[in-house]
């Protein structure tokens, strides 16, 4: 099986994270996948970035022009979810994680609009906003986002809907992975730290790394295709 390579919201070796710019960067390595996070705004729009919070003020209590008006690094536009569908339309992979949406149908509406939806997964923390949104577009991907060790992780899988977990580092098992792959569900790793945890990683039999380090896993990929 192939490890699919995500980017972990785009090459951001190069650019400042969930930017555009970063997004096409990591395209051109190439990758397989982006991984990019998406909040609502207080005028309902949906924008492209981690944090809760853009220059001291709550993402979600301010308009899309407001953010729009901000650099990064002085240069750097937050890009809308619009915008970066249409960049990577049929292009790559989309790994979107749902932080903060509120705005359940027009989330879904942009992506049936601008997205292929065979290309892309949709995770999140909220567990229960995964049920919610499988419930409404079970035509779409869903991925449980778990950061610490999970005691029943295909019942949690199950229980909202879900085809996929994303599982941390250190909790990533060969008896895991088995035993999600056995019910025919997915797994992709998260946040491991450097390359060492990275090669390791790989050995497992997972269907996709999300990485900070695209370009040095395409090469250990690259290298594990060749043997």
């Amino acid at each position: 099986m192939k490890i699919q390579n995500i980017a972990h919201r785009g090459f951001t070796k190069s650019f400042p994270d969930n930017t555009l710019e970063a997004f096409e960067a990591a395209i051109e390595i190439p990758v397989d996948g982006v991984e990019f996070d998406v909040r609502e705004t207080a005028d309902n729009k949906l924008v492209i970035h981690h944090d809760p919070q853009l220059q001291g003020k709550d993402i979600n209590k301010m308009s899309q022009d407001e953010i729009r008006s901000v650099r990064l690094e002085g240069k750097y536009e937050i890009p809308t979810l619009e915008e970066t569908l249409d960049l990577f339309r049929n292009r790559t992979g989309l790994m979107i994680e749902v932080k903060e949406v509120r705005s359940a149908d027009n989330f879904l509406t942009l992506l049936r609009a601008r997205a292929n939806l065979d290309d892309v997964i949709i995770t999140s923390f909220n567990h229960e906003f995964i049920l919610r949104l499988s419930q409404l577009a079970p035509e779409i991907r869903w991925g449980i986002l778990t950061g610490r060790q999970v005691d029943d992780p295909i019942g949690l899988i199950e229980s909202k809907n879900a085809n996929d977990i994303v599982v941390r580092c250190p909790f990533a098992t060969a008896e895991l992975i088995e035993s999600i792959h056995a019910r025919n569900l997915a797994v992709h790793v998260w946040g491991c730290n450097n390359m060492k945890d990275i090669r390791s990683a790989l050995k497992l039999d997972i269907d996709s790394i999300i990485t900070d380090f695209p370009d040095e896993v395409a090469k250990e990929l690259s290298k594990r295709n060749k043997r």
